[in-house]
């Protein structure tokens, strides 16, 4: 991949997305429960007069995430899944970065687990790696 990207901490892991797929970040945000909802929905904001569903990301990847953090920041994505917004909880935001393709590879064979299949490569920077997310597989296998 070769491009920005946007990091954030979820569950202790570095992760990151493309960033054209992001299209805000907010904290503290206010939002109603899905009674009888999936486990892994955690409601609904009304974010300007749309409707956006947060998901619990932590959660879809087997991840442990700190249930105190849980209610601060999220980040909402465009809306390229069927026109719909939709958002996820994040523990950190990290930083926007650019990357290059000799930055970048495949997941080891051994992470192609439940999680593991979201990962579509690792990102080597500043001794740190980052998880890059598959954004469309998650979203398209819940």
């Amino acid at each position: 991949m070769t491009g920005k990207i946007l990091t954030f901490y979820l569950g202790g892991s570095l992760c990151g997305i493309d960033i054209v797929f992001a299209k805000e970040i907010n904290r503290n945000v206010k939002y109603t429960t899905v009674p009888g909802g999936a486990s892994h929905v955690v409601g609904l904001l009304n974010l300007r007069g749309q409707v956006v569903t947060l998901f619990d990301l932590a959660q879809i990847l087997h991840l442990n995430q700190k249930q105190e953090d849980k209610q601060t920041k999220c980040i909402i994505l465009k809306g390229l899944f069927q026109g719909d917004h939709i958002g996820f909880f994040i523990d950190k935001l990290a930083e926007v970065i650019d990357i290059t393709p000799d930055m970048c590879e495949l997941p080891p064979a051994n992470i192609k687990n439940l999680q593991g299949r979201f990962i579509s490569e690792i990102v080597k920077y500043n001794k740190e790696m980052i998880l890059m997310l598959d954004i469309n597989k998650i979203f398209d296998a819940i």
